[in-house]
């Protein structure tokens, strides 16, 4: 769920406090307050819509303005695979390279209290996702990972997770690249939020890298040229419980990475995958959601 998240912003909302929980993420804290900085520009993801302790009105009112009408909020609230999803994409253009942006708002129907973020974290590990012609492979780093890049090993506490993923990607046989990233999990009673960020602080580990190249059209094997420095993005999602649909979850996700001009010169290639890869990972999830809930 975290891996296949590449997802999404172009609402921004009123400049709320964040929750108690919450406050403590480090990731999530500097995900919203610096945001992502290339070449010049400065991209800041939105707040999230949805706070905790909004009554049912409240949240119904946040969520209207995302969906546009009433009908839609309720065809967004139905307890169905298929049930749509609402995704915003934008760019901004940098020296050099591109700077995609999404959100993504779905609904799901689940437990919130069963979530365990240490499971949820196992479970990307070695974990593989192909989908629209791409490919991503997400691995847990361990103690000695951390050990080479002069990180501790992150501390767990009631009600948050930490951790490191490396993500390696072939994106439509053209691109590879790596990227390492920290992760933050916060609980509070009434939501959740996962928060990422590529850390720099790996550039000098050769493994570990964050770091792009090309590929050759053969087999979509490595060229022979170096890799190149890669900047990656940040995102996080909040998952809220839902006061006026008994049962339903929010998920909101918001993200932004960079795209250099060298993967694809700039055309919105990559771009116009994001609502494919959307629907088959939400689809997939609720499939997922609903066996579980069967048992």
């Amino acid at each position: 769920m975290i891996a296949s998240a590449l997802l999404l912003a172009s609402f921004l909302t009123t400049q709320t406090q964040a929750e108690p929980a919450h406050a403590q993420n480090a990731v999530y804290k500097e995900v919203l307050d610096r945001g992502l900085e290339v070449g010049g520009q400065k991209i800041a993801l939105p707040r999230p819509r949805l706070i905790d302790g909004q009554d049912e009105a409240a949240q119904r009112a946040a969520l209207r303005e995302v969906v546009s009408s009433d009908r839609a909020l309720e065809d967004l609230l139905r307890d169905s695979v298929t049930a749509p999803y609402v995704i915003k994409v934008r760019d901004m253009k940098t020296t050099d390279a591109t700077i995609r942006i999404a959100d993504v708002w779905f609904v799901v129907y689940a437990d919130l209290e069963q979530v365990d973020f240490g499971q949820e974290a196992a479970r990307s590990d070695q974990k593989e996702v192909e989908v629209a012609n791409m490919w991503f492979q997400t691995r847990l780093l361990k103690e000695a990972d951390l050990q080479t890049a002069g990180i501790k090993p992150p501390q767990t506490a009631a009600g948050q997770n930490s951790w490191y993923t490396h993500v390696h990607a072939r994106l439509l046989d053209r691109i590879d690249f790596e990227t390492t990233n920290q992760v933050v999990a916060t609980q509070s009673p009434d939501s959740m939020v996962v928060a990422s960020r590529t850390d720099p602080a790996f550039a000098k580990v050769p493994a570990l890298a964050n770091s792009w190249k090309p590929l050759t059209r053969e087999e979509t094997k490595k060229s022979g040229e170096p890799a190149k420095p890669y900047e990656g993005g940040l995102s996080y999602a909040k998952i809220s419980r839902l006061a006026l649909k008994p049962g339903a979850i929010l998920v909101e996700m918001h993200m932004a990475f960079v795209e250099p001009d060298g993967w694809f010169q700039g055309a919105p290639i990559l771009r116009s995958k994001f609502s494919v890869i959307a629907q088959d990972q939400i689809r997939s999830l609720r499939r997922e959601l609903a066996k579980k809930r069967a048992k």
